[in-house]
């Protein structure tokens, strides 16, 4: 496989190197530092996101250079080959992959295990931490040296997706990769600090007014969050700014969720589980995908019709656990 995807990059004049919409950590970190390691390899490439950069994630090199799909889509016959990154299913991209990419080679390389196996060859390794873990084997494969740059990257990548080293998939591999990333220069007290302990102001504000109307369900502790509270705090991105993961602390709750009220009016909806729970489970049944205990899913319709579609879900499965 490693060898697969190996040839694959060495043969491509220009690739397409994609990740997620609403992308997190180990989205733009392992996009950034597998662009980095492309570029050393000789090779010319796209980084490409739908949605924006987080703000949080500007001091990682280069992140100016993630591009987002002109209105006209992307020149066709530009590129030979397609990268995606951390993503369970071509959907997920967005407007990332359009037509002038559809029928090229697709290395799909991934951690989710929700993922469909849509590339043309598939890197899934569902026992990784995160995709950054893998992207960092990729380019030793490869025989590309680490810099810098690339270490901070990809450790930053490791760093969110574990939530500090906190989830049950953070094995003595994760930390072996942690010390290679080290030894490169990447500073992990820097990247936790800023990961952690840094928000901007208008984030700050969303969560006060998500507080605000937060509840207790049994043991389901969710709130909400809806464009009149993104505007009225300025908070220009979407997602939830890292809330679900701070609602998923309480010890009266087995699962969080937060529901986001996204620009284009579709709901985003963010689950985090205690072990024991695969939520999952419940992300994939409602179109969507994760981790046993970090999912999501993204659903058309009215916020109050999804909150209750979302809540039925989540008791239903709990109930089969006895929960």
């Amino acid at each position: 496989m490693k060898e697969a995807i190996g040839r694959f990059i060495r043969r491509a004049r220009r690739a397409m190197v994609i990740t997620h919409v609403a992308p997190d950590g180990d989205a733009i970190g392992s996009l950034l530092g597998l662009g980095r390691a492309l570029h050393k390899l000789g090779k010319e490439c796209t980084l490409a996101c739908a949605d924006p950069v987080p703000k949080g994630f500007a001091y990682l090199p280069h992140s100016e250079t993630i591009a987002r799909p002109p209105p006209s889509g992307w020149p066709k016959g530009k590129y030979d080959l397609v990268i995606s990154l951390d993503c369970g299913d071509l959907e997920r991209l967005g407007a990332a992959y359009d037509e002038s990419l559809a029928g090229l080679p697709i290395v799909n390389i991934d951690h989710h295990v929700t993922n469909t196996h849509f590339g043309t060859v598939n890197w899934v390794d569902t026992e990784a931490a995160s995709t950054a873990e893998i992207v960092l084997e990729l380019v030793e494969s490869l025989n590309i040296p680490l810099d810098a740059d690339m270490a901070l990257c990809l450790l930053h990548g490791i760093v969110t997706d574990t939530r500090g080293f906190r989830t049950p998939n953070t094995t003595p591999r994760t930390m072996r990769a942690v010390l290679k990333l080290m030894k490169a220069g990447a500073k992990l007290a820097e990247i936790t600090d800023r990961v952690f302990n840094r928000r901007p102001l208008s984030a700050i504000c969303l969560w006060a007014k998500a507080l605000n109307g937060l509840r207790l369900d049994g043991r389901i502790i969710w709130s909400q969050i809806t464009r009149a509270m993104r505007q009225e705090c300025a908070f220009s991105e979407n997602g939830d700014a890292g809330l679900v993961s701070f609602l998923a602390t309480a010890d009266e709750a087995d699962v969080a969720i937060v529901f986001v009220e996204s620009d284009d009016g579709r709901i985003e909806v963010g689950l985090r589980a205690a072990p024991g729970i695969d939520i999952s489970a419940v992300a994939l049944e409602l179109g969507g995908g994760g981790h046993p205990q970090a999912a999501g899913c993204t659903l058309e319709g009215d916020l109050g019709e999804v909150r209750e579609r979302v809540l039925a879900a989540v008791k239903e499965a709990m109930k089969g656990r006895g929960l």
